[in-house]
């Protein structure tokens, strides 16, 4: 038998991942099933989330698994936290329409997560400036680079103040 916690005093948490084609699906699952055991420990839907892609359309892992996602991404739909969910192709995705949506989440959504390559998607759109950062180790070099006005960092997790980085799928289970 599981043992219940209750705190129904406390507000949901919502928290939307904006996939990628290619995502890592261990970044997501190692993230997510933390999120939904501790539902089912405190009894209740204490962390809601939803699976977003820029157009809404069906997002396929670097696997190759299908995720259909609840919406497009809104800008204007506020959020708990925004995790960006991206792994290979993500210079493909780092398009002008992309960079405007992630800025404009940056004021509906209090924290910014940046997945494996997903953080190169929040540099590229100015969300990162002078704060610490980090991502996978295989683009690291090419981000500090690139990136000169972030501190580029190699540790797996990153925390600036409402913004989160990550360097892959393994450091995401630390969050």
């Amino acid at each position: 038998m599981i043992p219940k916690w209750t705190k129904s005093d406390l507000a949901s948490i919502t928290v939307q991942f904006l996939l990628f084609d290619r995502f890592s699906n261990m970044c997501l699952a190692n993230c997510l099933e933390p999120m939904r055991a501790a539902n089912t420990l405190v009894g209740r839907e204490f962390y809601r989330w939803r699976f977003l892609s820029l157009s809404g359309d069906t997002v396929a892992s670097s696997s190759g698994l299908p995720i259909l996602p609840h919406a497009a991404l809104d800008p204007e739909k506020p959020c708990d936290f925004l995790f960006v969910v991206a792994s290979y192709d993500f210079l493909k995705h780092d398009t002008a329409d992309c960079r405007r949506r992630l800025r404009a989440c940056s004021k509906s959504c209090k924290v910014m997560v940046g997945l494996d390559t997903g953080p190169w998607l929040m540099a590229s759109a100015g969300l990162l400036a002078g704060r610490r950062a980090t991502l996978h180790w295989e683009t690291l070099d090419s981000f500090s680079e690139r990136f000169l006005n972030i501190d580029t960092v190699r540790h797996r997790v990153v925390k600036d103040n409402n913004r989160i980085t990550c360097a892959g799928a393994m450091s995401a289970f630390d969050l």
